[in-house]
């Protein structure tokens, strides 16, 4: 097989969105094809044989927030596929590895991407560093123990116009706080709202509650049973940058009467939400899945561009069997950090996959370690790492792509 790789161009837009919907099961309609390639198409890369496209990847940029508030500009990786009658024999591997090259001549710092499958990208850097739960909620016998305080009275309706100029600034606020989260650009915030009817999954279309310090956006599946309301509330977009936003929010969704169940895959694992209702078992976590993949590329760049929460030096060594292994002295604190490299002997060895995993504070260290993608032989030193790479908050990075 004769595989060539080339960036795409828009004259390859027709043949990606094939190669893509037979990859995925889908049939894209012009207005599917304007939509997710008109205003803000992905930088493609294709594998071509005999001039034929029989696999693709692209990126979009992002701005993602890291531990401690800072930032990384980070490629998106997306649009991963390759044609069924061409699989087994390399063509994902020569694109993914073209794409890391690529970025690293750019001077990348690291990559990013979401997994349709779980098993695909670890072979290639990527580690899972953040996870996405589904919560379900019998709203009929869930309230907030608060809810007395009356804090709703600042909770908006609005309808999709009114939304679409609020809604960006309480999103900027919210991703700053939150390491892993993703930044919008007007283009994708227009997207987001086009919010065509094939795409709602049999539900409404959304329904907009803002806060001046947060918003939930829900579609709702009408259902009754013998003339009892059993509707279903599904929470599309859930952004929150305070306590009292938090609870003025749920004390409306909670007041819906008609409601039965209030369900998401938006809610982090860590939101404070089951202690603040009447009874903890009712905010059921159903599912847990891997939510964004970090693969380092310039390690010492994405290692000095987070704080850490104590102060540490330790000298670490990255293996990247595609790029080379660097051995790099990390030296951190609350304050910042710099990461250089260094001839030293290595106190600490992270396979690719395990320091993206790490990065952004998703995964304990010692759990990597039992892994046997971190090693370090000093148990002083790797409680040390792991109290430094821990957050306050978990990762969570809120938009899909």
């Amino acid at each position: 097989m004769d595989l060539e790789l080339r960036p795409g161009t828009t004259d390859d837009h027709a043949e990606i969105l094939r190669v893509d919907g037979v990859a995925f099961g889908d049939h894209f309609t012009e207005q599917d094809a304007e939509d997710a390639l008109g205003a803000q198409p992905p930088q493609f890369t294709v594998a071509t044989v005999a001039d034929q496209i029989v696999g693709v990847t692209g990126h979009y940029d992002f701005t993602m927030t890291v531990p401690g508030g800072g930032a990384l500009q980070v490629p998106g990786v997306t649009w991963v596929s390759v044609s069924p009658v061409h699989r087994r024999r390399g063509v994902l591997r020569a694109l993914m590895d073209r794409q890391v090259r690529d970025f690293a001549a750019l001077g990348v710092p690291a990559a990013i991407l979401t997994a349709s499958e779980g098993g695909i990208y670890g072979r290639f850097g990527y580690g899972p560093a953040s996870s996405v739960r589904k919560t379900v909620l019998d709203r009929r016998v869930t309230r907030l123990v608060q809810s007395g305080q009356k804090t709703s009275g600042e909770v908006q309706v609005l309808n999709a116009e009114q939304a679409r100029s609020v809604l960006p600034e309480l999103h900027r606020r919210w991703r700053e706080q939150v390491p892993g989260a993703l930044n919008r650009t007007e283009a994708w915030w227009d997207h987001l709202f086009l919010d065509r009817e094939q795409h709602r999954g049999g539900m409404s279309a959304k329904f907009y509650l803002t806060h001046p310090e947060g918003y939930v956006s829900y579609r709702v599946k009408e259902q009754w049973n013998d003339g009892i309301a059993a509707l279903q509330c599904r929470i599309v977009d859930y952004v929150i940058s305070s306590t009292d936003a938090h609870a003025a929010l749920w004390q409306v969704l909670l007041g819906m009467d008609l409601f039965e169940s209030i369900e998401s895959h938006q809610i982090p694992v860590d939101d404070p939400l089951p202690f603040l209702v009447n009874d903890f078992r009712q905010v059921r976590t159903t599912a847990v899945n891997d939510g964004v993949w970090v693969r380092p590329i310039d390690a010492a760049a994405t290692l000095a561009a987070r704080t850490y929460p104590v102060e540490v030096e330790a000298v670490i060594e990255v293996v990247d069997p595609l790029l080379g292994d660097r051995r790099l002295v990390l030296a951190g604190g609350p304050d910042g950090a710099s990461c250089r490299p260094t001839d030293r002997p290595a106190q600490a060895s992270f396979s690719l996959a395990g320091l993206g995993s790490a990065y952004l504070g998703g995964h304990r260290l010692s759990t990597l370690a039992r892994a046997g993608v971190l090693r370090c032989d000093d148990p002083r030193l790797l409680s040390r790492l792991e109290l430094a790479f821990s957050t306050d908050r978990a990762p969570f990075y809120g938009t899909a792509f």
